[in-house]
């Protein structure tokens, strides 16, 4: 977040036809330690004209963050994502998937449409409260805005996912230390982590395409990319990746000290999923790391990896 956020509002465009879920967002965000503006479409079709300035929102702010159901009326939530991730005045936008869908073709599909991340909306008052909190605490505070799986499962099955299919991440940093802080602070998360560390962007691509040593690679669930990186700079890997349709669909966060208004803006026109700025202050890197254990090893719903016997790179 820019330092002018207490100056300036987020503005928050949330995309959802339930006046229940909608008013619980307001009561919510009303308390956030942040100033919101919270916009409200109720259909597929205001919420392009609010994108666009068309009709009675010709004066509509340009939103900082998109919250975006997937069911909607009129114009459902898969072809307004489309649209803003094919517009290149709106595809820079973070947009979140907030829906009540489990499906995992719509997890897979919004990925491909390059969603930045997806929630999955949960029916009880304290849970969807907790998804918000989330919400607030990462994408409120952590990160940089350019300008300012499908059914129940038991117990035993959770404990089988979480410690026998770990979330596998592919951390790609050339500081040796930033890569062992990150690495302590996995082993004390909540879920069973795997980090697997490139140290160039000539071996992260060749991680990803499974490539010489890297021959059995196992598809990340999500990558930690720094910009300024030797050899191949950490641009020019996050376009491969995501002009890559084998590879798009794997969240990618930008980590990096750049500050740069012209890094973050490029990042998001490269369909980086989100940029969050690597602070020097060892308490505020841990900070920064706990908030993505927190959010995206918890909460986010990531495209399902296959069987991981199998290459998977096209």
């Amino acid at each position: 977040m820019t330092n002018n956020a207490k100056a300036k509002p987020v503005e928050i465009l949330m995309v959802e036809d339930s006046p229940g879920d909608v008013r619980l967002a307001k009561e919510f965000f009303r308390d956030a330690d942040v100033a919101i503006q919270l916009h409200v479409a109720e259909d597929g079709i205001e919420a392009m004209d609010f994108l666009l300035r068309e009709g009675a929102h010709t004066a509509a702010p340009r939103p900082d963050l998109i919250l975006l159901d997937l069911n909607l009326p009129r114009m459902d939530g898969r072809e307004v994502l489309a649209n803003i991730k094919q517009n290149e005045t709106l595809k820079n936008i973070p947009t979140i998937i907030l829906t009540t869908s489990e499906a995992e073709e719509d997890i897979l599909k919004s990925y491909q449409l390059h969603a930045n991340c997806y929630v999955s909306k949960p029916v009880q008052l304290e849970a969807f409260e907790s998804v918000m909190q989330n919400i607030s605490d990462f994408w409120l505070t952590k990160i940089r805005f350019p300008g300012l799986l499908s059914r129940k499962v038991s117990a035993h099955e959770e404990n089988y996912w979480r410690n026998v299919m770990p979330v596998e991440i592919l951390m790609v940093e050339d500081s040796p230390g930033d890569v062992r802080l990150t690495r302590e602070l996995f082993q004390d998360a909540d879920v069973a982590v795997k980090l697997h560390v490139a140290e160039d962007g000539v071996e992260a691509m060749a991680f990803l395409r499974q490539e010489g040593v890297h021959a059995n690679a196992p598809r990340p669930d999500l990558i930690l990319l720094d910009l300024n990186l030797p050899r191949m700079d950490g641009r020019e890997v996050l376009a491969n990746i995501k002009q890559n349709e084998s590879l798009k669909t794997i969240p990618t966060i930008i980590l990096t000290t750049s500050e740069a208004e012209a890094d973050i803006i490029k990042s998001y026109q490269l369909q980086a999923n989100c940029y969050l700025s690597k602070p020097v202050q060892l308490d505020a890197f841990e900070g920064i790391v706990r908030s993505i254990s927190d959010f995206w090893l918890t909460k986010v719903k990531f495209p399902s990896r296959g069987k991981s016997d199998e290459k998977w790179i096209e």
